[in-house]
């Protein structure tokens, strides 16, 4: 079984990328979140094998498939497996891909069939376009490449270079995205104020464990806001 329930409506199912060189591999995991009407939303999809597909249809049909900007290598297929689904982006992740038939770019107003349920923030001063979601039954934070959370590889030089760059057994930002990503340090910290304020206590991220609790303390101390 592939996919992992973590709350009510609420599931992820992990898998791995070359990353950056072809003989390191990294965690990366795709969150699933079953809206009221049924529908399913897939954020940052992974690649969908015939298990996987039967779990998924099995929680209901899939709604929408959110490409985060730096996580849509498995996009087009997800749009093949799903084509009723609306393929929703961060503004640059909608331009890099064009061929893909984007429904719309995904920022602070989500779409209507998500209102009371799953609120969303684009990132402000930050260079790769992140948008967080928020799972108000839940509490749940989802997030991209924020945050790192990876405690296993199988790679002896790709725990080296994980270690290297922060990204080793602690939630918080690689050290390579702490200095290069940021682009206006107060537009990003109003940013992390806002998204602070609300009530989640999970967060699941794209690579690495999903932290259980105190997940606001978490993201407050990964990035000292």
């Amino acid at each position: 079984m592939r996919l992992v329930r973590h709350d009510t409506d609420l599931w992820s199912a992990e898998d791995e990328l070359a990353w950056p060189l072809a003989t390191i591999r990294i965690p990366i995991r795709m969150t699933v979140v079953r809206l009221a009407d049924g529908r399913l939303v897939l954020h940052s999809p992974i690649p969908i094998d015939a298990a996987l597909r039967i779990e998924l249809d099995a929680l209901g049909p899939v709604g929408f498939v959110v490409v985060p900007q730096m996580h849509g290598a498995f996009a087009a297929q997800a749009a093949s497996h799903f084509p009723a689904a609306q393929l929703l982006a961060a503004p640059a992740a909608s331009k890099a891909r064009r061929t893909l038939p984007f429904a719309g770019s995904l920022a602070d107003e989500p779409p209507a069939a998500w209102a009371g349920q799953i609120e969303s923030h684009l990132v402000e001063g930050f260079r790769l376009h992140e948008v967080l979601l928020f799972q108000r039954a839940t509490r749940t934070l989802v997030i991209t490449d924020l945050c790192f959370n990876v405690h296993r590889s199988a790679s002896t030089f790709g725990r080296w270079l994980f270690v290297a760059d922060g990204m080793w057994r602690r939630f918080g930002p690689s050290y390579a995205i702490r200095w290069l990503a940021v682009s206006d340090r107060a537009a990003f910290r109003r940013s992390l104020e806002r998204v602070l304020a609300w009530d989640f206590e999970r967060i699941v991220p794209a690579h690495g464990d999903v932290i259980e609790r105190g997940g606001r303390a978490a993201l407050r101390e990964a990035w000292r806001i």
